[in-house]
C-alpha cells in the first residue's frame, strides 16, 4: 500500500521521492531538458548514489527496489526515461523491459548489469531497439552521456 507524505511517497519496498505530474517535465536549466525518470536497482546504496546524480543533472527520479515496483510506476507515471538493473528480486531487467517495450516500445530504456551473459544481451538489444546497455563497471563516468543521448 503507498501512501503520499508532502513531496515523499512510502512504497512497501523503499521512500521515492513523488514527481509533481501535474507539472510540465521540461526546464531550460542550461539549455537541458528536465526528464523524468523511473530508476528500478535492487542495490540500495547504487540506486541512491545514480538517484543524487540524476537529480544533480537536473532530472526527477522515481526509485523502484526491484521490477514489480518499477512496472507499478511506469503504469502511474509518464515517464521520460527508464534505467533498470538486470539481476533483481520479484521481476529481473528483461522481464521488466518486456513488459514496457510491449505497450511502449518508443520509451528509451537503459539496462544496467554488473555482468550477463553476451547472447542474453544481444538477444534483448536486437528485440528491444529502444534498449542500451550500461555497465556497471563504467556507469561512473558514462551515466550522464548514456542519458543525455537516450533522451535526445
Amino acid at each position: 500500500m503507498l501512501s503520499g507524505v508532502g513531496e515523499w511517497v512510502v512504497g512497501a519496498a523503499s521512500v521515492v521521492r513523488n514527481p509533481d505530474t501535474s507539472s510540465s517535465t521540461t526546464s531550460q536549466n542550461q539549455g537541458r531538458r528536465m526528464a523524468t525518470i523511473l530508476l528500478a536497482e535492487d542495490n540500495d546504496d547504487l540506486r541512491s548514489t545514480i538517484r543524487v546524480r540524476l537529480e544533480a543533472y537536473q532530472h526527477r527520479v522515481v526509485e523502484a527496489a526491484d521490477g514489480v515496483e518499477a512496472i507499478h510506476w511506469w503504469q502511474s507515471l509518464t515517464l521520460d526515461l527508464l534505467i533498470t538493473d538486470f539481476s533483481m528480486p520479484r521481476m529481473n531487467g528483461q522481464e521488466v523491459i518486456q513488459v514496457v517495450a510491449a505497450q511502449q516500445p518508443a520509451l528509451p530504456i537503459i539496462l544496467m548489469s554488473g555482468g550477463m551473459e553476451e547472447h542474453v544481451l544481444l538477444c534483448l538489444l536486437h528485440r528491444f531497439p529502444s534498449v542500451r546497455y550500461l555497465p556497471k563497471d563504467v556507469l561512473s563516468s558514462h551515466l550522464r552521456e548514456y542519458v543525455r543521448d537516450a533522451l535526445t
